[in-house]
């Protein structure tokens, strides 16, 4: 039985919903339990139900200060340990487990050992105690300068070791600030003088994308953070930019297809952005309404910072069209070598 993943999701009213990527026409039935331990062979686990469907909606009072597993349990293949994709902390819209992708070559990323995010500047106080409790060892932050100094994070415990690696992505800065009226203003202008000259928002979010491949800044932001990850001594680690999309994006792109996660889950992780930010992503298209009167470039401005398919597949056509694969545009571009690849292997991932 071949399962691509499995994960959680916080509904609007309440209830978690589950959900089971399988080519399997039918699953055979399993019991599904919640736990506190990342652990599938725990003992410390409480029975939810009984299914055979790939999709099943209850209700659930989960953890609001450390995460909660789920375990699928069936009578004739190995439990299946999965958790919330997007956690649910009071004051982040999208910190996600990227665990539980399953590999082309029959592995399985760990969960609880690299999240992505969006910063963590408006942490609610119990929201703080939620990412305390994921026990990083390792924050890499993708922001500029400036956004840095603008918007901090908390010191979540001083023996986290922080990274700065900024690989100058000026649309996503830009597009990042426009979240605050006061500073809507540059993008404006910038979106009007795009538009007199024929260009899109898309296209301009396309060229970020695969500047990324090759332009210096990125080149060593993208080879540092690859190198801090392949270090045990720093995981978890917890990466993230402003909105967790772009920067962020591209740098679990490039982790997770070197660790062999397909194409088309690459592509499914970098949307769930659109997921996690539906709501903020309908005020904000409302406000670029209202602050420009012109819907042509209230557009353009949202296409910055809207997540869409064709941004990200950008860069993994460039990637795949200049070095093959995403492993080999890492050891040639990024420096990853051997020892750094069999690393990142034996930390993120387990069979499947």
């Amino acid at each position: 039985m071949k399962i691509d993943y499995a994960e959680a999701y916080v509904l609007d009213d309440g209830q978690t919903e589950v959900d089971i990527k399988t080519d399997e026409q039918n699953l055979p039935d399993y019991e599904l339990y919640w736990t506190l331990d990342n652990d599938k062979y725990t003992k410390e686990k409480k029975y939810l139900l009984t299914s055979n469907k790939t999709q099943v909606c209850f209700q659930f009072s989960y953890s609001t200060v450390r995460p909660t597993y789920f375990i699928l349990n069936f009578k004739k293949h190995e439990p299946l340990l999965f958790g919330y994709r997007i956690l649910p902390v009071p004051g982040m819209y999208n910190l996600r487990d990227i665990g539980g992708y399953r590999t082309s070559d029959g592995m399985r990323i760990k969960w609880g050992q690299v999240y992505r995010s969006d910063y963590l500047h408006n942490l609610e106080p119990s929201g703080y105690t939620f990412v305390k409790n994921l026990g990083l060892r390792s924050i890499i932050d993708f922001r500029g300068a400036i956004e840095v100094k603008d918007t901090p994070n908390p010191v979540i415990d001083p023996a986290i070791h922080t990274f700065n690696f900024d690989p100058n992505a000026e649309t996503a800065a830009i597009a990042g600030r426009a979240q605050n009226l006061d500073t809507g203003k540059d993008m404006k202008e910038r979106a009007k003088e795009a538009l007199a000259k024929g260009e899109t928002g898309n296209d301009q979010m396309i060229r970020q994308q695969e500047s990324f491949v090759d332009s210096p800044a990125s080149i060593e932001a993208f080879s540092n953070t690859i190198k801090v990850t392949a270090q045990s001594k720093y995981l978890p680690s917890l990466q993230h930019c402003r909105g967790g999309k772009d920067r962020t994006g591209f740098g679990f792109m490039v982790l997770e297809g070197i660790l062999g996660v397909p194409a088309e889950l690459l592509v499914y992780d970098y949307m769930l952005t659109k997921r996690a930010r539906v709501k903020k992503n309908a005020r904000y298209y409302q406000k670029f309404l209202q602050q420009t009167g012109n819907k042509e470039v209230a557009d353009y401005m949202y296409a910055l910072f809207d997540t869409r398919e064709e941004f990200i597949t950008a860069s993994i056509t460039k990637i795949t069209r200049e070095y093959g694969t995403i492993y080999q545009y890492a050891t040639d571009k990024l420096d990853l070598t051997e020892a750094e690849y069999l690393s990142l292997r034996k930390s993120l991932l387990e069979k499947a």
